[in-house]
């Protein structure tokens, strides 16, 4: 079928025929375009649709993006994306993205506080789209690309690998992207790390294991820790398994 270029409400089909889909709407029976584009007929699934002549950027798995921290709790910032490495469009659907504190930097993170502020601008990367954005900034090209003084919200300055505030003389530590002080604009996406996923960005994370399957140094998680104190520790009901301090108390009585 050659492609046909519609404009906002021109009929494009019956409801008997084809089901109103993206960019169309339904009324008195009949479809209608809703925006203008090029009309799509699928005579398969009876849908009708019309493609935008220039839509919205869709986020994938593997695009670097860069967008503003405004939230940090517990082991999560969130950030609001605001473009898309290498494209111009505006951004469609879900705008915010989260990133754990595991996927914060390459080295083991205490405290997120100490890597992101409110008001960072980072580069990161997507790595899961669907059922929520989730990024990472844990590789050299990402992390904070421009930060404001804590205290008056100036910007502050790369000196050596810490940050500084001409106006207070103070400095600050973050999570830099490698090029922070001379930034990498108009460089494809695949020099920053774009469209590959390591494997250990890749999957969803469980409660469980933000709490206990990532811990410094990459040991086990934290109830693997407790069971090993003490010679053997204890079981999961409390108690001390077979030959314990228990058996060893009651030998000493006989």
């Amino acid at each position: 079928m050659e492609a046909k270029m519609v404009l906002p409400g021109d009929e494009i089909a019956t409801a008997e025929e084809f089901e109103p889909g993206e960019g169309t709407y339904e009324k008195n029976g009949l479809v209608f375009a809703a925006t203008p584009g090029v009309l799509i007929l699928d005579p398969g699934n009876r849908v009708a649709r019309v493609r935008a002549f220039n839509p919205p950027a869709e986020l994938r798995v593997g695009d670097i993006v860069y967008g503003v921290i405004d939230d940090i709790r517990g082991m999560m910032a969130t950030a609001t994306i605001q473009a898309i490495h290498g494209r111009a469009r505006q951004i469609s659907g879900e705008s915010e993205g989260t990133i754990h504190i595991s996927n914060v930097s390459e080295d083991y993170t205490e405290d997120i506080h100490d890597k992101f502020r409110l008001g960072d601008v980072i580069r990161a990367k997507v790595v899961q789209v669907k059922p929520s954005v989730q990024l990472t900034t844990a590789e050299p090209d990402l992390g904070v690309v421009k930060a404001m003084c804590s205290v008056c919200r100036g910007p502050l300055e790369l000196r050596g690998r810490d940050l500084y505030c001409p106006r207070d003389e103070r400095t600050e530590q973050r999570k830099l992207a490698a090029d922070y002080a001379d930034l990498r604009l108009f460089v494809p996406a695949s020099e920053l790390g774009g469209g590959t996923i390591p494997e250990k960005h890749r999957g969803g994370r469980g409660e469980g294991a933000d709490r206990g399957g990532r811990d410094r140094g990459g040991r086990g998680g934290g109830h693997d820790r407790f069971r090993d104190r003490g010679g053997g520790g204890r079981g999961r009901d409390g108690r001390s398994p077979r030959g314990g301090g228990r058996d060893r108390d009651r030998g000493r009585h006989r």
